[in-house]
């Protein structure tokens, strides 16, 4: 009996070293797993701010592009009619 404890102390030891190392690596493994989940979150998160960005810089854009391509006498008459009309002229 005694043989049989004196083979099975180191057998355990082993096996319990085994077992921290095996469980080592599987923590460290899921903590880069969520260390990439969150990483990923965030580029989406900014990937989505660009994105509205860019459609409201697109639509200034194009409200420039109509001011700067539209004819004199158009924009004129669209800025006289945005003007408040005096309802006495003469005071």
């Amino acid at each position: 009996m005694n043989g049989t404890l004196a083979l099975l102390i180191p057998i355990l030891a082993i096996s319990i070293g085994l077992v921290a190392v095996i469980g080592r690596q599987r923590i460290a493994e899921q903590k880069l797993k969520l260390r990439h989940m969150q990483m990923t979150s965030v580029d989406d998160a900014v990937h989505r701010a660009t994105e509205v960005e860019i459609a409201k810089l697109k639509e200034r854009v194009a409200t420039l592009e109509r001011l700067v391509t539209d004819d004199d006498r158009r924009l004129s008459d669209e800025i006289s009619r945005l003007r408040p009309r005096d309802t006495n002229p003469g005071a």
